[in-house]
């Protein structure tokens, strides 16, 4: 194991410390981003020293048992693993799709800290379980390929272009697009999604009973 400093998907808890490893668990599930892994490495110290556990099993089920009060259920596993020596529990935390997670309260990351989730965090958290909206956040940051109708003019029927853009945001309730310099953002609703089997990725064609022309 290379020794990492804490940040938002990464914290350092020696055995005596697991008094907030709940806390820590719903923050890491509902703040971890899709195809990222969030992890705690018990036994280990901020600065990078090791002071390992006495009982690894123990440290295991105590982590089954802090995760099995959570709902909806996480995506976890524990490894045990040595460093300098010294037996250590790593565990890891996925995104799964069903946040928010609840243990009590509910808290999220914010940089290196647990903090309580506020109305709004609630809010988006829940926007991101709908299915459209969780496919598109998979592809943010990434080129997609995006079709408006090109019902201009008069011009009615499937004449769709085709565009590569780059999906550079997703809420509850819109997606913005960007080709270059230039933006555009569309309202979920309006948006079906499809494949582009020639590129391997992403299809997104705006409706073209809302949108009647490209907007470049």
């Amino acid at each position: 194991m290379v020794w990492q400093a804490e940040d938002s998907l990464r914290e350092k808890k020696l055995e005596n410390d697991l008094g907030d490893l709940l806390k820590t668990l719903v923050a890491f599930a509902n703040s971890v981003a899709p195809n990222d892994t969030a992890q705690i490495f018990i036994g280990e110290r901020d600065d990078g020293s090791v002071q390992g556990v006495t009982n690894a099993d123990n440290i295991q089920k105590s982590v089954k048992k802090e995760a099995d009060k959570i709902y909806p259920e996480i995506y976890y596993r524990t490894e045990v693993y040595e460093r300098d020596g010294k037996k250590c529990v790593r565990v890891d935390v996925k995104h799964n799709g069903l946040a928010p997670h609840f243990g009590g309260a509910s808290w999220v990351r914010k940089g290196p800290t647990t903090i309580l989730a506020t109305p709004e965090v609630y809010q988006q958290l829940i926007e991101l379980r709908l299915a459209k909206t969780r496919e598109l956040r998979q592809w943010l940051g990434k080129t997609v390929s995006v079709s408006w109708s090109n019902r201009a003019h008069g011009v009615f029927g499937p004449n769709w272009g085709q565009y590569p853009c780059t999906l550079v945001e997703v809420t509850g309730y819109f997606s913005t697009f960007a080709d270059g310099q230039r933006r555009q953002s569309e309202p979920n609703e309006w948006l079906v999604l499809g494949w582009d089997g020639s590129n391997n990725r992403l299809h997104i064609y705006v409706n073209p009973e809302m949108r009647t022309r490209p907007p470049w």
